[in-house]
């Protein structure tokens, strides 16, 4: 049976904001040295996969284990990784012809990702 404790909506969500944070840290730290963007990017990845490997406060054990019984939740984790690759890339992207290919690769791959965030949403309302 659920505690008054656990059924705070506040206790449930407080990983949620490792991911503004990332955010707004990887902004700060990417407006000194000059790259914005892919600061921003790094530090949602950062956010993900600190929000990933932290179990939420005030959730039951059995409701947020991830793939296969594990605490780690695999979808924020791979997103994160990819996003903080995707900033570095675009700070030491090559100089040849890969160049101008991978950012429209990185720009495909995103797409696909929201628009299954979108599914995934619309399956659960319908």
């Amino acid at each position: 049976m659920a505690t008054p404790e656990n059924d705070n909506p506040r206790r449930r969500h407080v990983n949620h904001y490792l991911i503004p944070a990332g955010v707004l840290i990887g902004l700060g730290v990417g407006l000194i040295t000059g790259y914005a963007g892919p600061g921003v990017l790094i530090g949602l990845g950062l956010g993900l996969l600190a929000s990933a490997f932290i179990a939420p406060s005030g959730i039951p054990e059995d409701r947020h284990s991830g793939c296969c019984g594990g605490d780690i939740r695999w979808g924020p984790a791979i997103i994160g990784l990819f996003l903080i690759l995707l900033g570095i890339g675009i700070i030491w992207a090559p100089a040849n012809v890969w160049s101008y290919i991978w950012p429209y690769g990185f720009g495909i791959f995103l797409i696909l990702i929201g628009l299954s965030f979108i599914a995934k949403m619309w399956r659960k309302s319908g």
